[in-house]
């Protein structure tokens, strides 16, 4: 979402004539929430590094806030149907090319109001809101998973983010807390393989089913290999791999908690 704010230098009378190099340090989007308090939803990048301003001069500064569907879903409950109050918080340093120069940091405050309507049927259009679905996801409450949807809160913390790396890094460790979580209650076995002997999860007796418990047996398995760093040995992990990781460690430990305890 593209923001422009025009920025007017007028000189007093009896001030020297000096140009401004005006540069943006930290910028903020919040929202006003029903109680009055602004509440954080974006970085403002601005378009440029610094803008250089003449005595009389004016600017457009153009900023841009990376708006995925979670924060267009968290602005839709914020708003709550109703006027959306913007609240811009611009702190910039304007040195005065004098010599020597002097640096005076600042800060700007700006106050919108766009309408419902125009929101509801301009705006988020354009940002294809309406493209994407909402699924709700159960909550997991269940004490005695709390280190496992720990984890995944913050794997999902780190998705709103767009650190997707840390996605994979968070699901593994909720994954390796649920396996210690069934192998501690005596859903376990014990097996001889290439890495010798040691116990794993029995998946068949947390299903009371055979055949499923084998199909959960191999799809975790592999699941644990794409979540390791070498799984994706020279690509970047991106949202998708992020989406296909949080999501399934999610329904999995929903699933679980539904069978593993009464």
């Amino acid at each position: 979402m593209r923001f422009d704010i025009g920025v007017n230098y007028i000189l007093q009378a009896g001030q020297p004539a000096y140009s401004i190099i005006l540069s943006y340090t930290r910028s903020e989007l919040k929202i006003v929430s029903r109680e009055g308090s602004p509440i954080y939803v974006s970085m403002l990048i601005p378009e440029q590094p610094f803008y250089i301003l003449s005595p009389g001069s004016s600017t457009t500064s153009r900023f841009y806030a990376d708006l995925d569907h979670y924060k267009l879903a968290q602005i839709e409950k914020i708003r709550e149907g109703k006027d959306i109050q913007m609240h811009i918080e611009l702190t910039f340093i304007a040195e005065v090319q004098q010599q020597p120069p002097i640096k005076q940091p600042g800060m700007i405050f700006i106050k919108e109001r766009i309408p419902k309507s125009d929101w509801v049927e301009i705006i988020l259009p354009q940002l294809r809101f309406k493209d994407v679905v909402l699924l709700e996801i159960p909550k997991i409450e269940k004490p005695e998973l709390s280190e496992v949807i720990s984890k995944i809160n913050e794997a999902w913390k780190r998705y709103s983010m767009g650190e997707y790396g840390n996605v994979l890094t968070e699901c593994r460790k909720a994954m390796e807390a649920l396996t210690t979580i069934i192998k501690n209650l005596g859903f376990q076995k014990e097996i001889t393989d290439e890495k010798g002997k040691r116990t794993v999860p029995d998946w068949e007796k947390i299903v009371a089913n055979e055949e499923l418990g084998k199909i959960l047996e191999v799809i975790i398995q592999k699941y644990f290999g794409f979540l390791s760093p070498g799984a994706h040995y020279g690509k970047s992990i991106n949202k998708e791999d992020a989406e296909l990781a949080i999501m399934f460690a999610h329904g999995l430990t929903n699933f679980i908690s539904k069978k593993l305890i009464v």
